[in-house]
């Protein structure tokens, strides 16, 4: 059975290399979803995602060493506060570059989205799908719930994912979105529903809990 994040810390704390890896791996799905929330549309034109989250797991493995937390909501909160410095460095350095260039300084959307709210202002989509605390099974109260969220939505087709990040995150319309991909705001809400539905049933699951919202989106 593979080891849970306070086994993997234990391990990593050790000196065990390998143990490391693996709790890097266990939250890169969550760090995924802080660097988007924190990017910002405009800086997230200028970078890749997949970049500035590999960048923050090379930090998290820098200064490994000067984490002193025992639990995993700790973890995560050490994490996240990483990311934070690294997506507000990142919109200095691009506000600088447009300045040399005389152009629009692209907003520090990672200062306000990773610092002041602390990475965690994922929109209505944590509210929409945060699980319910009446009676988590007990591998749900060892974990944290924004990375259950953030494992259950990347295991998603990529379609329906994305337009539930686009509509309770990013706050789109449904119109809005068929734009983007050239569908009707029908079809959007079909792709939603189908989500949402998936989600329920991941998170339900083991090792989940039960979801406090109903399978139906907004009406259209």
């Amino acid at each position: 059975m593979a080891d849970g994040p306070l086994e993997l810390l234990a391990k990593a704390r050790a000196g065990e290399t390998e143990a490391l890896g693996e709790l890097c791996a266990l939250y890169r799905n969550y760090l995924r979803m802080v660097v988007r929330t924190g990017l910002g549309p405009r800086l997230r034109e200028r970078v890749e995602l997949s970049d500035v989250v590999q960048e923050a797991l090379v930090e998290v493995v820098r200064q490994f060493p000067q984490f002193t937390g025992q639990n995993e909501a700790a973890l995560v909160g050490w994490m996240r506060r990483l990311v934070g410095q690294k997506l507000a460095d990142l919109g200095r350095y691009h506000n600088r570059v447009k300045r040399a260039g005389a152009a629009t300084a692209v907003p520090l959307d990672a200062a306000a989205g990773a610092g002041a709210r602390g990475g965690e202002d994922h929109g209505r989509l944590l509210d929409m799908l945060a699980l319910s605390q009446t009676s988590p099974s007990q591998a749900v109260s060892r974990r944290e719930q924004t990375v259950l969220l953030a494992d259950a939505l990347a295991a998603l087709p990529r379609p329906e994912a994305d337009v539930l990040w686009l509509y309770y995150a990013e706050n789109l319309s449904f119109e809005a979105i068929g734009e983007q991909y050239g569908l009707s705001r029908k079809s959007i809400r079909g792709v939603m529903v189908r989500g949402l539905k998936r989600l329920k049933r991941s998170l339900e699951g083991p090792p989940g809990g039960r979801l406090k919202y109903d399978d139906e989106p907004p009406p259209a």
